[in-house]
């Protein structure tokens, strides 16, 4: 009676199932390129033993190139018979590994081929805004701390500013901070970067040779007095040739994965489940 009813048990009629589909499966599944042979070239021999000396410094010895080959040799197994079982498919991490690998194959036949003079002068050119250099300012400052002077700000600073007009010395007005009085030669962008976009900008059309202000920064209000300002240009291809070419090869890559990416998609048909029709097949 006990056979009888395990003979009945749905549980078991499912795990005979599966294992008779495993049978199968091994029958029929595809095997790979190489069969059951697994070579392992001097060159792989070579690489394994160069990474190995990266990372500790000195080459294996015989014992260890032998245990870093019956490794490889076992990667190789498992991976292959991964794949036959297919643990591969669907495996969102593997997937952007392969599609990592090939972008890097796109990106590096499209930046291959070094650029003219011509191009990158051309290429500058066209993203002047990208290279332009930043106008250089020395200035001096004096700072007014709002917490500080409470309901006085306003007051103090108009205070401050007149007597800066009339020949005052810098360090006789405001209080003491940790911001520098004076600051030489510092082009915009690290000004912007140190005090805000918005002094930045207020100093960029400040009159050279007088106070002015008040100017706001992050850290409260400023009278500030230009002592110099170099204005911005445009460096030459000479002065600018690396980050030229960085960026030219940048793009270039970007470009490439693009029109690779736009070529191969017209060989696809692309099925996307969903209520709209007309947006579901694209």
């Amino acid at each position: 009676m006990k056979i009888t009813a395990l003979l009945k048990e749905p549980l078991l009629h499912f795990l005979l199932l599966g294992l008779l589909l495993f049978l199968l499966y091994g029958k029929v599944a595809p095997t790979s390129a190489d069969g059951n042979r697994v070579t392992v070239s001097r060159g792989v021999i070579a690489g394994l033993a160069t990474q190995f000396q990266a990372t500790w410094s000195r080459p294996p010895t015989a014992v260890e190139l032998n245990g870093l080959v019956d490794s490889y040799v076992r990667d190789e197994i498992l991976f292959r018979e991964g794949v036959a079982l297919g643990l591969v498919k669907d495996d969102p991490v593997i997937k952007r590994r392969v599609r990592q690998k090939l972008e890097v194959l796109i990106e590096e036949e499209g930046s291959s081929r070094g650029a003219s003079d011509t191009q990158l002068t051309d290429y500058l050119s066209k993203n002047a805004a990208k290279f332009r250099m930043p106008p250089v300012l020395s200035f001096d400052q004096v700072f007014f701390d709002p917490a500080r002077y409470g309901d006085q700000l306003e007051s103090a600073v108009t205070a401050s500013l007149a007597a800066l007009t009339k020949g005052a010395t810098p360090e006789s007005q405001g209080r003491g901070s940790m911001l520098p009085a004076r600051v030489d030669q510092l082009p915009l962008d690290l000004v912007v970067r140190d005090f805000g976009e918005e002094f930045g900008k207020a100093l960029e059309s400040a009159p050279v040779g007088q106070w002015a202000g008040p100017v706001p920064s992050g850290f409260g209000l400023h009278l500030v007095r230009i002592s110099a300002r170099k204005p911005g240009y445009l460096p030459s291809l000479d002065e600018a040739r690396k980050a030229v070419t960085r960026e030219w090869e940048n793009d270039q890559r970007e470009a490439a994965l693009a029109s690779n990416y736009a070529r191969l998609r017209k060989d696809y048909a692309v099925v996307i489940d969903g209520d709209n029709d007309e947006a579901a097949a694209r």
